[in-house]
């Protein structure tokens, strides 16, 4: 937050030398091919305390490869050196024990270093000297300068998605659903795989989306298993997308980033998603984002689902599923804005409608648009969750996303009950293709360059300012911190397959480069960074909201529960959760 940047960045500078650097679990390699050693072994440790390690490494045909067993973080630097000294740990610090390599026993080793590294990755060293600099880089890149195909590996970092279609036939639409099978690769322990190659589930699949699935070369898909499945930790469903992000030059950070600050706020259901690696008919597709579709459901978006052709006028009050959208179908409603703008909303549950159907919704629709533009803010407020939409209109502001109630715009509506009618509620969150690109300090609505239906109309009313400010409180006091820092470990995460991506992708249509994620990262920091900055200059710290910070929570009830402080702030943990004062899931 704003307040804490300066000290931040103090700290960081100040310990940076010395406790830089992580050894990430996984398999680290090495190009022996110009340094020539006899046997190599990986070294590395701590200058803060007396810690130093010495890692044997074995030939793997042209290169030489080390097991790293688990991760070890608050390290100085790394060497190779060419030499078969014992093997495990010493109680030195590393740069007396790299000067003994060289000055007591005269081993050559390549420079001590304290660049950062991923599993799967090598190291190559820039000449064959004594001392030789050398930098990290994937395998299949580096595949490539040796001269070999250049094709991608899997990285072995992130769960991999194997889909095999009937006779290999290949996915050329968006409609054409496609006989296939599939099975998952954990490959990390925190999933469960999901079938296996001797035995892959049934499914169909065919492509999704509109742009992204014509203007792209990466194209995104969409799965249906034949019958419900839990996957990778996630509900059971039948009805997943693997989204391309083809679009994104933020390392792919745009859509996961815009996810993690709705779950934050507590929109009432934010898709699921986890980064995994795609093969298709046996071919390396590349890094893609396994996310949930967006439709009624138990664990989905959650509200009574409304029968095709209904005609009861009780039960057409609810079930409805629409999207403010900028694709034009015989079945969308169109209408004027009271700024006189043309406006879509097509729709996605029930996907066919009766006279009567269409007419109530219809009326809705109208109804809010009349309420907006005439000066009845009561009206608004019977007719739409004013909470709902802050929460909404909150995550497109920090994202920037000048595109946000121009298309993939979702509104949803429970049945009417016991003579109570229930609003509507914007959400859930879903594209964040254009978050970002706009850079200007002002509102998504002011001057925006696709038109934003509602919001800007919206914004004028003092209830819904009112609970955009409360909102914005909890999340600058509350939430900034926790979901910047997982946006980072997210970055690292997915850094090897990214890299491998761009081998895949780099000559096709649409490219955008992120083999770099650390300067990727660096800038999405930066766009968000700034935006959380100009929020605070228009808003302050916001508005608290009443009674904020009392002791009473409505967290899952737990054996234990502990206080905790975070950066100055309180909070619970129970059963391993961890929750705002007033029950709010922060992680």
């Amino acid at each position: 937050m704003r307040r804490f940047i300066l000290t931040t960045v103090c700290f960081l500078f100040a310990s940076a030398t010395l406790l830089a650097l992580t050894i990430p679990q996984g398999t680290l390699y090495f190009d022996n091919s110009k340094t020539g050693y006899s046997a190599v072994q990986f070294v590395y440790g701590s200058d803060l305390k007396n810690e130093t390690y010495v890692l044997t490494m074995t030939q793997d045909g042209n290169k030489w490869r080390v097991e790293i067993p688990q991760t070890v973080k608050e390290m100085y630097r790394f060497t190779f050196i060419d030499g078969s000294i014992r093997q495990g740990s010493y109680t030195q610090t590393f740069s007396t024990f790299k000067d003994s390599i060289s000055l007591q026993l005269g081993l050559n080793r390549t420079a001590t270093s304290e660049q950062q590294m991923n599993a799967g990755e090598i190291f190559v060293p820039s000449s064959g000297d004594n001392w030789a600099q050398g930098q990290w880089m994937s395998l299949a890149i580096w595949q490539t300068s040796q001269g070999g195909s250049g094709a991608a590996e899997i990285s072995g970092t992130l769960p991999v998605i194997y889909v095999n279609t009937q006779n290999k036939q290949p996915v050329t639409d968006t409609e054409t659903q496609i006989p296939a099978t599939v099975y998952i690769d954990s490959v990390i322990a925190k999933y469960p795989s999901l079938g296996s190659a001797s035995s892959p589930l049934p499914a169909t699949i065919k492509g999704r989306g509109n742009y992204t699935w014509s203007g792209f070369d990466k194209k995104p898909y969409k799965l249906k298993f034949e019958v419900k499945q839990k996957v990778l930790g996630m509900p059971n469903n039948r009805h997943w997308c693997l989204m391309a992000n083809t679009d994104d030059n933020l390392g792919y950070l745009r859509m996961p980033a815009g996810f993690r600050i709705s779950k934050a706020l507590g929109l009432r259901w934010t898709p699921r998603v986890r980064a995994v690696e795609l093969v298709l008919n046996g071919k390396y597709m590349g890094l893609y984002f396994l996310t949930e579709h967006v439709r009624i459901a138990s664990n989905r978006v959650k509200i009574i689902e409304q029968a095709d052709k209904e005609t009861h006028r009780d039960s057409i009050t609810g079930g409805w599923l629409v999207e403010i959208d900028n694709y034009s179908s015989e079945n969308n409603i169109t209408f004027h804005e009271g700024n006189g703008q043309h406006v879509m909303v097509s729709l996605r549950e029930p996907e066919e409608l009766s006279s009567t159907q269409r007419n109530y919704l219809e009326n809705q629709i109208y109804a809010i648009n009349d309420a907006l533009y005439g000066a009845s803010e009561s009206r608004v407020e019977q007719l739409v969750d004013i909470q709902e939409a802050a929460k909404y209109y909150l995550v497109q502001e920090i994202m920037e996303d000048c595109e946000s109630y121009h298309g993939s715009c979702f509104l949803y509506k429970d049945r009417d009950s016991l003579g109570i009618a229930d609003k509507w509620k914007f959400g859930p969150v879903w594209d964040f293709g254009n978050a970002y690109h706009r850079h200007q300090e002002t509102w998504i609505y002011i001057n925006p360059i696709w038109p934003q239906y509602w919001i800007g109309q919206l914004a004028t009313w003092p209830a819904f300012q009112q609970a955009v400010k409360e909102q914005w409180w909890i999340y600058y006091h509350t939430l900034n911190d926790s979901v910047r820092a997982k946006i980072q470990d997210l970055a690292v995460s997915i850094t090897p397959a990214a890299k491998n991506d761009a081998v895949v992708w780099r000559d096709s249509q649409g490219f955008n480069d992120n083999s770099d994620m650390s300067s990727r990262l660096s800038a999405f920091l930066w766009y968000y960074d700034w935006r959380i900055n100009w929020l605070y200059s228009q808003w302050g710290e916001g508005i608290k909201p009443a009674g904020w910070g009392i002791e009473e929570i409505n967290a899952p009830q737990s054996p234990t529960s502990k206080k905790i402080i975070r950066n100055g702030q309180l909070f619970i943990e129970r059963g391993g959760r961890i929750y705002t004062l007033q029950g709010l899931l922060v992680e």
